[in-house]
């Protein structure tokens, strides 16, 4: 992999949809077991000692994090501060929830970095398997802007994109760049 914009545009759709499919139904539709039309992430699924991610290199690991916590981050900006528009914005997406574990967690939604957290869960800082968010997700910023505005540009003009944007850079882990 060359790039964040390369990954994002070639294949981090393929990669959700793969670990989707390591996951059960149970647990990937675990907000919508009826209709199983909301997706969901439990934050243990995103750990390494559960393997979903194994089919990925730690680079695509480090470029798949930063795709889906612009995934979650975007549908959490949607519904907290464009409500009204939210319906139609999950119709577009249907982008998944990131949710805590399983008993008592999973009632609540997990703050997108927690993704990062997650994918590191039990490594230790030394250690080479450890994913480094920091300077990709820095590199991501530029591209996600692109998309988001153009997104509601083309797709929902009643969101000013610029507007969303600013909300959802306030809720970035890392200030490198802004």
């Amino acid at each position: 992999m060359t790039d964040y914009k390369t990954y994002y545009n070639t294949r981090f759709r393929k990669d959700i949809t793969r670990f989707f499919s390591t996951i059960p139904d149970k647990s990937r539709f675990h907000e919508d077991n009826q209709n199983k039309q909301i997706f969901s992430i439990q934050y243990e699924r995103l750990t390494p000692t559960l393997n979903h991610l194994d089919f990925l290199n730690k680079e695509e690991k480090e470029y798949f994090g930063i795709a889906l916590f612009f995934t979650v981050l975007t549908d959490m900006v949607c519904y907290s501060h464009f409500k009204t528009f939210y319906n139609d914005f999950f119709k577009l997406t249907r982008y998944p929830k990131l949710i805590g574990n399983c008993p008592s967690g999973c009632n609540y939604h997990c703050n997108p970095s927690d993704i990062f957290a997650a994918m590191n869960y039990g490594r230790d800082i030394l250690d080479i398997n450890r994913l480094d968010f920091f300077e990709k997700f820095n590199e991501s910023i530029e591209t996600m802007e692109n998309e988001t505005i153009g997104f509601f540009r083309e797709h929902l003009p009643e969101i000013d994109g610029y507007t969303f944007w600013v909300k959802c850079k306030n809720e970035f882990p890392y200030r490198l760049k802004t």
